[in-house]
């Protein structure tokens, strides 16, 4: 399984995601390895996160990178859209006798087959005189249509704690090393409650001046030391002595 957090700040976005890859039915046995590449860089201000069927995810984006590199293709709009075609393209080629979208009672009963599953978040910004930020996500569910989170952060996988954590911490007004910390903190605290999340977490940061960059090793373990100190303060608050 996977989680995915994008986040949009007063001075650009940050997109996060774990490295965990689960294997099997979830209900049953699963195998899983902390070796997944979910966070890309597919333009000058673009980037991407998956979640789902990774193997088939990571050719989509290999392709759809070398076709931006090539065309020259920048802004997050035109970006997502080029992914958009180009994973449609491959489902239809690939599952030319499996309808794009079925119900989903059928599908979660197994009544009916169903195309991999595969879900695309895809942040950055759209450029002109006043350079705009957006975050997209696209899904194989329902044939990659776009969706826009205009509220400032999108979540995908296992999704639950991360929204908890964004609904009560995320604001938008903060800076995108404020935002980083909060990703993280999302992820890490999700990994120690679902072990379908986990692994070293991977980070992008995509600003108007400066294009996308993702963060070292190193300095995500540092957010996280960091992150571990502001957990303690707050557990400690909550047994200071009273006067």
């Amino acid at each position: 399984m996977t989680l995915l957090v994008a986040l949009k700040g007063q001075d650009g976005l940050v997109l996060a995601a774990d490295s965990r890859g689960t294997f099997g039915d979830p209900r049953g046995v699963t195998a899983q390895n902390d070796a997944q590449e979910k966070a890309h860089i597919l333009a000058p201000h673009a980037a991407v996160l998956i979640a789902g069927s990774g193997e088939v995810g990571t050719l989509i984006i290999q392709e759809t990178r070398q076709q931006v590199t090539e065309q020259q293709i920048d802004g997050v709009t035109n970006v997502m859209n080029r992914l958009r075609e180009h994973a449609r393209s491959r489902y239809q080629e690939w599952f030319p006798n499996v309808p794009a979208v079925v119900p989903l009672a059928q599908a979660q009963a197994g009544q009916v087959a169903v195309r991999p599953d595969l879900a695309f978040v895809v942040g950055g910004y759209d450029l002109g005189q006043e350079p705009s930020a957006a975050i997209y996500q696209l899904g194989s569910v329902f044939d990659f249509m776009p969706g826009l989170h205009n509220y400032g952060f999108a979540v995908a996988g296992v999704a639950t704690y991360a929204l908890y954590l964004l609904n009560r911490l995320y604001q938008a007004d903060r800076s995108v090393d404020e935002l980083a910390a909060l990703a993280v903190y999302s992820i890490t605290e999700t990994a120690s409650q679902d072990g379908k999340v986990g692994g070293p977490v991977q980070v992008i940061t995509i600003s108007p001046q400066e294009g996308s960059s993702a963060l070292t090793r190193q300095d995500v373990e540092g957010i996280q030391q960091q992150n571990e100190q502001r957990s303690q303060a707050l557990r400690d608050s909550f047994y200071q002595r009273r006067g």
